[in-house]
Parts: C-alpha cells; sequence; structure tokens
C-alpha cells in the first residue's frame, strides 16, 4: 500500500443562484464533470462520501441520479466544513487500504435568505444572540 493519495478529477458548478436546479442536480453536474476530468467513471469508484447539511441531497439519490447504486455511502454533515469533511471520509478511506478509487462530493443550495436566514437586509431585524441552556 502506497502512502500517496491522489486527486485525479476536480470540478464545482458555478457559484450563484440555480432556480431551475435542485442541489441533487448540482451535486451530479458536479459530479459527471469532476470524473470527467479525472478520465475515470462511477463504475471505478469504491465508495462515495457525500457532504449535505442542509438536508437536501442523500449520496444514495446521487448515486441514482449518475449511474452507481452498489457501492456504500458515507453521508455526512458538519457545519461550513461539510463538503472538506466529506472529501476527509474518501482520503480516509483510501489510506485505510478500503478503496483504491472514491468520489467525495459537497453541496448546498442556499435560499433567499442564506444559511444565517437574514434574507440580505444585513443586522436589520436580526436579534441579539443571548447564550442560555444546557449548550448556551
Amino acid at each position: 500500500m502506497s502512502d500517496d493519495v491522489w486527486i485525479l478529477g476536480i470540478s464545482m458548478t458555478k457559484f450563484g443562484k440555480h432556480p431551475d436546479k435542485d442541489a441533487l442536480d448540482l451535486a451530479a453536474e458536479a459530479s459527471r464533470r469532476a470524473l470527467s476530468d479525472g478520465g475515470v467513471a462511477m463504475r471505478d469508484m469504491g465508495v462515495l462520501a457525500m457532504g449535505n447539511l442542509l438536508g437536501s441531497a442523500r449520496g444514495q439519490d446521487l448515486q441514482k441520479q449518475i449511474g452507481q447504486t452498489g457501492i456504500p455511502v458515507y453521508n455526512v454533515a458538519n457545519a461550513c466544513a461539510t463538503g472538506a469533511t466529506a472529501f476527509r471520509e474518501g482520503f480516509m478511506a483510501i489510506k485505510a487500504g478500503q478503496y483504491d478509487v472514491v468520489l467525495a462530493v459537497g453541496v448546498e443550495q442556499m435560499g433567499k435568505g442564506g444559511l444565517l436566514g437574514a434574507g440580505g437586509k444585513g443586522d436589520r431585524g436580526r436579534k441579539v444572540y443571548e447564550p442560555s441552556g444546557r449548550y448556551g
């Protein structure tokens, strides 16, 4: 087993609003391009590591959309590090010798309010956070 891990292909969708696509469509587009960039196919993948915090896309759904349903899926959510966590899971699976080739995907589709729900209105109407309760 080699200590080296290589990134064969990479892609991302254009940043912006995509009212005609959902998170699954965006993930499928980026996945197909990354596979093409790396010169590999879904049939070459040993595992799919899928990062999606808002829960609108799961790895199992992405598998169906891009043509592979016979491999394990790691679904991860880790706030702003969700995509990086999916990448790490794929990296660690290779380093551990479990798989030779993996696909790691991170996707979100923000709504009008974005992640924090401010809706583009700056600080107007935003409440002051007051720590309280068990998790403060």
